[in-house]
């Protein structure tokens, strides 16, 4: 329905000024132009994401610290660390 009433509003337009014609197609151009460039943003944008999370997915697979005599856990994501230890590698909190 709506778009019987957009093709009706600009058929009388076309008939009252036919000059719009043009300015209807330079608006189709214009909006083709923003629609590739944000298509294209949005694929740099994925790209650069999906190279991100590789490598910092790739950072948390790395071997574990080995801790040698008394232990504890981070106060703030319960990682187990040594207990000498005043921050943690797991979540990069101070643990005084």
């Amino acid at each position: 329905m709506q778009l019987a009433i957009l093709i009706v509003l600009i058929l009388i337009a076309v008939v009252i000024a036919p000059w719009s014609i043009g300015v209807v197609i330079a608006a189709a151009a214009i909006y083709g132009v923003y629609l590739v460039a944000a298509t294209v943003l949005a694929g740099v944008v994925f790209i650069i994401v999906a190279i991100w999370m590789f490598f910092t997915q790739k950072a948390k697979c790395e071997k574990p610290e080995e801790i040698h005599g008394e232990r504890k856990a981070c106060k703030y994501c319960q990682a187990e660390i040594a207990a000498s230890t005043t921050y943690c590698k797991n979540c990069g909190q101070a643990n005084t």
